[in-house]
């Protein structure tokens, strides 16, 4: 069952359920995504054409709950890829980075590629390749536009996630938050902590999402 929040159409599931039914081409918003949806109607709509569309982010989840919407559970993407099985081939980041999560996750991983080459090279070798799961992880709204472009070019490719910064946490390069941050919906101020160069993209995506849940609240209350 889709649900809307703020104009995406998110796919209630738990992880367990997610594992079970997901295939095509799956997106996982998170704040970010919500706040540039509002203004790009071409990545809202890319987003809304997606097979599956799950709520990444725990701030996400919590601000969609205030504003009524009751998603089961949020799904991280770290966590939902460690649960993957089947051929994987990993595309997008540094070189160093994907090459350690390719490491990192074992023989699942039959490919590995970075995401600063031409596109249609790195297609040729993902279908040389044959994987059935491809995790591409060149930043939001890129990774989506690929996918949603390009899928059908991959015939082995059953199940392509947009997993966004997903290697750099896999890889080590950068370290999750710890469980006390997670239970408090913290997440977004210790990556601020750990990449203080990502102030203004994190307090654009956070403020304007706190934006977005106080206006969706006000409109609420005046229909009552």
């Amino acid at each position: 069952m889709k649900i809307e929040i703020f104009g995406i159409k998110f796919d209630n599931l738990t992880m367990e359920e997610a594992m079970e039914k997901i295939r095509g081409f799956v997106a996982l918003p998170y704040s970010e995504f919500v706040v540039r949806a509002q203004k790009d109607e071409e990545f809202r709509n890319i987003l809304n054409s997606a097979d599956f569309c799950l709520c990444e982010g725990r701030g996400l989840w919590l601000m969609a709950r205030l504003s009524g919407k009751k998603i089961k559970e949020p799904i991280n993407g770290v966590e939902l890829i460690n649960k993957l099985k089947g051929r994987i081939f990993l595309f997008g980041g540094e070189q160093r980075v994907v090459e350690k999560s390719k490491e990192k996750l074992g023989n699942r991983v039959i490919g590995a590629e970075n995401g600063y080459q031409d596109f249609d090279k790195v297609i040729e070798k993902i279908n040389i390749a044959k994987p059935d799961i491809l995790l591409v992880g060149l930043g939001s709204p890129k990774q989506e536009k690929f996918i949603y472009e390009n899928l059908s070019k991959m015939p082995s490719v059953k199940l392509a996630i947009g997993v966004g910064g997903a290697f750099n946490f896999i890889s080590g390069h950068i370290k999750r938050a710890p469980k006390t941050f997670q239970k408090l919906y913290l997440e977004w101020l210790w990556r601020l902590i750990v990449q203080p160069k990502r102030f203004k993209r994190i307090l654009k995506g956070v403020g304007g999402l706190i934006l977005l849940t106080f206006k969706n609240m006000l409109h609420l209350k005046s229909k009552k």
